[in-house]
């Protein structure tokens, strides 16, 4: 693209209107976010400044856009001709067109102007048109059985004459220098018995201005334009040469013809000269004019492409800065690696089965059954939840949250710290909690994921991992959450106090409350062991206190709102190095329209009983294919499943 065009292109974007609308809708959106900082008040802000920038523009475009060309020309818009590609004389290739039509229309308009006068049809600058409306307007009139004579007063160019293709001479400049009009006049049909008079342009001379300036040429069209009733003269551009001057001194108007966009400064000069020639310009023609580009060059248009420009530039730049924002936050969480399927083909099952003391309840044998699950069918993405404690190096909280893939209900369970399991590590059985110490290549979080997909035959796809202090932290961050208990509890091990009633407890509160395992009551004015205390009660304990955290982190009113809430929260878990951002924006969304009342609490039947060890732990009572074929037998694998 040539350099003048873009300098052109770039003083157009620039231009102080489009600079003008473009900082008041940003000042507009600013203010707008900053007093309202939601989803809601973004939307609202961005469609205000979006608004408010198009009518700005719109201000602008009143107050100092270029003078109308009726206001320039002091005369009245006559017509307005379209685009044409197919012909250059419509009025006789397809008398029926709507090009056509415009001519006629643009003629009538003409002869409510004028009675028997000589009209020069000119234009600024060349390639307005000039010589396909003279040509048009003298067929069309023709055709309506005006007598009309059509001059070519162009020696320079001919339009007229190259169009007729019978050359241009003799002709005008040759009328003017003594030649007979019968011998330079040509008749073109026009239509059924329509016969066009026409002057070509004449012999070429070197001073075409000083030979139009000719008296005689002057006296011979008066005589013509008494005869007939329009004489057209296709004239050259004003600003262009000096043949329009001599013509315009024989001619009693002009009929101007310009594009849309012709320089206003140029048609304010033409005017002035065909004023002061003594042919003022009666009206214009707009000619090669889209019909549809009018339309959207309207400034009530172009201010609506404004403001919904405006709009669309908003939201992007708005979420390309959120977003960003949300990418550095991202980047600041930990990453802990996740790699299921390699842990799985280094290390197999155990082959020995389970040392629980014999006729304690259940027998070896029954426990191996139960220990390895049968795979899932169905699709499913499941994220596993841990906390630990730090000092003590063990995972106190597992938890398996799982979204069906059908759309059923998701539901969440727990994994009881003391439940003995196969650790692949290990080559035997321990409890589960203790694998998350992990072995040689293999990362803990791996080893417990891995140990929970044995279990349950549901795949785990990522997880999410918090200390104790973390997890306090992240109970602060969200401002608490509510804890009722019917009597005042107490459980001095985990520091836990809270009265009776609901409680909106700290992280500190929080913490000990799903930690508790010894939880006492104080009823009648005694302390009592609560009823049930110990893994399952804490394990319930920790589903409701991670459902009321997912809920107040669910519900970010904007992505900047997200996006602080990850920047606050990055320094307090650790996320698998498999969850992309994007996956997780996906999750925050389907999460975010979840209620989480609708998620099913699925709960691991168990026993308590001892190894041979001495240690206290639980077992399993049945597969858990049972305790999901109850609430989902679409993803409960069978027994075959396994076996193969």
């Amino acid at each position: 693209m040539p350099a003048h065009r873009n300098r052109s292109r770039l003083r157009r974007i620039f231009a102080p209107g489009n600079v003008l609308s473009v900082a008041a809708g940003t000042i507009v959106f600013v203010l707008g976010v900053v007093g309202w900082p939601t989803n809601r008040g973004a939307l609202i802000s961005a469609i205000v400044a979006a608004t408010v920038s198009g009518a700005v523009w719109l201000v602008w475009w009143r107050t100092s856009s270029p003078p109308r060309l009726d206001r320039l020309v002091s005369a009245d818009e006559l017509g307005s001709i379209p685009t044409d590609d197919s012909s250059p004389a419509p009025t006789i290739a397809d008398p029926t067109s709507g090009s056509a039509d415009s001519y006629r229309r643009t003629l009538s308009a003409l002869e409510s102007r004028t009675h028997g006068q000589v009209l020069l049809v000119t234009s600024p600058s060349p390639g307005q048109g000039a010589t396909t409306v003279a040509i048009n307007l003298a067929a069309a009139a023709t055709q309506a059985g005006r007598r009309v004579l059509l001059v070519d007063g162009d020696p320079a160019r001919g339009g007229v004459s190259r169009f007729l293709g019978t050359g241009p001479e003799p002709g005008l400049t040759d009328l003017a220098e003594g030649a007979d009009l019968g011998d330079v006049a040509r008749l073109w049909e026009v239509g059924p018995d329509a016969l066009l008079p026409v002057i070509p342009s004449g012999s070429a001379s070197d001073d075409p201005a000083e030979v139009l300036s000719n008296p005689r040429l002057g006296e011979m069209i008066e005589r013509v334009g008494e005869r007939a009733d329009l004489v057209l003269v296709d004239s050259p551009p004003v600003l262009w040469n000096g043949a329009s001057g001599p013509l315009a001194t024989h001619a009693d108007g002009a009929l101007l013809v310009v594009s849309e966009h012709a320089p206003r400064d140029g048609v304010s000069e033409t005017a002035e000269r065909l004023e002061a020639a003594g042919a003022p310009v009666l009206g214009y023609v707009v000619n090669r004019a889209d019909m549809r580009s009018r339309f959207w060059r309207h400034p009530l248009v172009r201010a609506a492409k404004r403001t919904l420009g405006a709009f669309v530039v908003i939201v992007t730049l708005y979420a390309t800065f959120t977003g960003a924002q949300l990418l550095r936050s991202w980047q600041d969480v930990d990453r802990g690696i996740l790699n299921v399927d390699a842990a799985q083909s280094l290390l197999p099952l155990p082959e020995i089965g389970p040392d629980l003391i014999e006729g304690d309840g259940g027998t070896n044998e029954e426990l191996a059954g139960f220990v390895v699950g049968t795979p899932a069918t169905g699709e499913t993405q499941a994220f596993l939840v841990i906390g630990g404690d730090q000092v003590a190096g063990a995972a106190d909280v597992i938890m398996l949250m799982v979204l069906p893939g059908d759309g059923s209900k998701p539901f969440m369970v727990s994994l009881p710290r003391d439940l003995y399991l196969p650790n692949r590590c290990t080559g035997g059985y321990t409890r589960i909690n203790a694998t998350i110490h992990g072995c040689d290549d293999i990362s803990g979080p791996t080893l417990l994921a891995l140990t929970v997909e044995d279990f349950t035959g549901i795949e785990v796809d990522h997880f999410a991992m918090f200390d104790f202090e973390g997890f306090k932290r992240i109970i602060d961050g969200v401002g608490g959450v509510e804890i009722c208990v019917e009597y005042p509890v107490r459980d001095s091990k985990s520091g836990l106090d809270l009265p009776a009633g609901c409680t909106n407890a700290t992280g500190e509160q929080a913490l000990a409350w799903v930690r508790s395992r010894h939880t006492q009551q104080k009823v009648d004015g005694r302390w009592r062991s609560v009823p049930g205390a110990g893994d399952l009660l804490r394990n319930q304990h920790q589903q409701e206190v991670i459902l009321q955290l997912f809920s107040k982190l669910k519900t970010f009113d904007s992505p900047s709102d997200l996006t602080r809430k990850v920047a606050e929260l990055s320094d307090n878990f650790t996320l698998d190095d498999q969850l992309g951002l994007t996956d997780a924006i996906a999750l925050a969304w389907q999460l975010r329209d979840l209620d989480l009342k609708d998620i099913n609490r699925l709960t691991i039947p168990v026993r308590l009983t001892s190894n041979k060890k001495g240690q206290s732990i639980l077992v399993p009572t049945a597969p858990f294919a049972d305790v999901l074929a109850e609430a989902y037998p679409d993803l409960a694998g069978s027994p075959s499943a396994a076996a193969n």
